[in-house]
């Protein structure tokens, strides 16, 4: 496929070490895409195994720089500095895109010019290829990333040059959360746009970094979000505080001795079921109360621009769930009853007035809902949210 003069370049860094088992899939999705302005560079650390080889097979479709750095957030850098791209993004080499990616992308910069960077979903498969879960875009919330939890899936973010330049390029003293602090970064910069397609998909297997930093990663997480933030302890601090406790008794108990297995199996099961509700309440929390599924608990809190006259709700009451009979809906907004509404069973769609605004640019939208389930408890599944009906736009104009 030939470039176009008409249309801005995207450069794609994969910084690799030792990766080649993986580098021949990445490197194929990002060759395939249906995009034609693609500048794509390999910054390599000095791999020993067959990642040369591999990529020799691709020499002349890519740039090959294989030299010592100081990390992968310094790999990063040194690809972005030296592209020439105006919309960037990296991929790791065990990861991959899906064809169409970069062209729903540049489409969205060029709708969204002023965007600082635009994501949208990726599937997680293991080191089988086998599904493992899917990471759905969200609506763009920078209290909810920085104190929440990151919701930007990392192969699947696409970022204006512009803006990084403006925030400073990826911070290289980070090994772990270094895409969160950039995300954080530029959230607070300019406008992030959502893409709702899958774009990538992730390997996750024990080895990745996100699955093996333990204390380390959680501690640098920590700083990250306590940098940026106004919370010493807000609900991402529990959040990967409870999912680095749960993977840390999991490799404990792998190096257990035989003799003690049925005890450790007992302490562990009873260990992970705590955790796992420690994690829903810490997700409940770090999402406000509306999950990327759509669905929303029994309290939704959410801080949106107060940029307009009407509070838009647009949502559904699965009428498959026999608790959420007679639901009733109460809205308020930084503590006004803004409406009470009972809920018929199937789509809902609801327009408020808002209370007029002094000066706050951003204001606290609190839905509390009557009726709830947990999926666990009701004998249905493993979910241990709290639901109580679904919600897909929440929004003011």
């Amino acid at each position: 496929m030939s470039p176009r003069s008409d249309l801005p370049w995207v450069t794609i860094v994969t910084p690799s070490l030792n990766q080649g088992p993986f580098i021949r899939q990445a490197i194929e999705s990002v060759l395939a895409q249906t995009y034609p302005n693609i500048e794509y560079i390999i910054m390599d650390a000095g791999s020993t195994d067959e990642t040369a080889t591999v990529v020799a097979d691709y020499r002349d479709r890519l740039l090959f720089i294989s030299e010592p750095d100081r990390g992968q957030s310094h790999a990063i850098n040194k690809g972005w500095r030296m592209a020439k791209g105006t919309i960037l993004s990296w991929l790791c080499a065990d990861d991959f895109l899906v064809p169409s990616a970069v062209a729903q992308v540049v489409e969205q910069f060029e709708r969204h010019p002023e965007a600082s960077f635009v994501f949208g979903g990726c599937e997680t498969i293991d080191l089988r290829d086998l599904p493992t879960g899917v990471m759905l875009p969200v609506v763009p919330d920078t209290w909810k990333l920085i104190h929440g939890y990151d919701y930007v899936p990392q192969p699947s973010a696409f970022a204006s040059r512009a803006a990084v330049e403006a925030v400073g390029f990826v911070d290289e003293s980070l090994h772990f959360g270094m895409d969160w602090d950039l995300f954080m970064r530029l959230s607070l910069h300019g406008p992030v746009v959502p893409i709702s397609a899958l774009l990538s998909t992730a390997r996750i297997y024990p080895e990745t970094k996100s699955s093996s930093g333990g204390y380390r990663r959680w501690r640098e997480l920590v700083g990250i979000m306590r940098r940026h933030g106004e919370m010493r302890y807000p609900p991402a601090y529990f959040l990967y505080g409870a999912e680095m406790l749960r993977e840390s008794t999991r490799r404990f108990g792998r190096r257990m001795p035989s003799r003690l297995v049925p005890l450790q199996s007992f302490v562990r099961r009873s260990l992970d079921r705590w955790l796992q509700s420690v994690l829903a309440a810490a997700m409940t929390k770090a999402s406000g109360g509306w999950f990327a599924d759509k669905w929303a608990s029994d309290t939704l809190v959410q801080r949106i621009d107060a940029d307009g006259r009407t509070l838009a709700l647009q949502g559904r009451l699965p009428p498959e769930y026999p608790e959420l009979a007679g639901q009733q809906l109460t809205v308020t907004c930084e503590g006004e009853i803004l409406g009470v509404r009972d809920l018929a069973p199937g789509p809902f769609s609801w327009e408020l007035p808002m209370p007029p605004m002094s000066s706050a640019s951003r204001v606290e939208i609190r839905v509390r809902a009557q009726r709830s389930f947990v999926p666990k408890r009701a004998g249905m599944n493993g979910d241990t949210r709290r639901l109580a009906f679904y919600l897909d736009e929440l929004s003011v104009s």
